[in-house]
């Protein structure tokens, strides 16, 4: 999953460099040289989606996600565990029910074109079922290593009994 996150952290700030650079452009365009450039729109729309949901899902596997660190401050230290689990079964429901409807969206699109490019809208709304797709794989895989972790340190306690 490192790997997956690097990949995904460039290609977050590569779509965001992209933006910046077509936006810096389209305005150098229209303010001194009068001339517009029409498809520039498109573009900064595809890459800014983009780079929502890469860095979205760099959010996730870095666990920055849904944090109330006073609360989680306030729990006493056997029950920060528990909350990591609740935490991630609440992110984990709610990318079930983006990740469900996704794929119907993106399908429902597949015969809409950007106005300028004419990118099919199928291929930016792509992007939602298979980051979301990673995000629901991570946090599955995070929820097990907390539930053995937790469950391993449960068995390790030293009984009172014998003394």
């Amino acid at each position: 999953m490192k790997k997956i996150q690097n990949l995904f952290s460039l290609l977050a700030g590569g779509c965001l460099g992209i933006v910046f650079l077509v936006t810096f452009a389209q305005v150098v365009q229209r303010y001194i040289f009068q001339l517009s450039m029409p498809w520039a729109t498109d573009v900064i729309r595809i890459f800014f989606v983009y780079s929502v949901f890469f860095g979205m899902a760099v959010g996730v596997f870095k666990k920055i996600h849904l944090n109330i660190d006073v609360f989680i401050q306030i729990l006493p230290s056997n029950l920060k565990p528990l909350f990591d689990i609740l935490s991630n079964v609440v992110v984990l429901v709610f990318l079930c029910f983006v990740f469900r409807f996704s794929i119907p969206f993106m399908m429902a699109n597949k015969d809409q074109y950007t106005p300028y490019l004419m990118f099919p809208m199928s291929y930016v709304y792509m992007i939602v079922p298979i980051t979301v797709g990673f995000m629901v794989l991570f946090l599955l895989s995070d929820s097990v290593r907390l539930i053995f972790r937790l469950v391993k340190k449960e068995g390790h306690q030293p009984s009172s009994k014998g003394r």
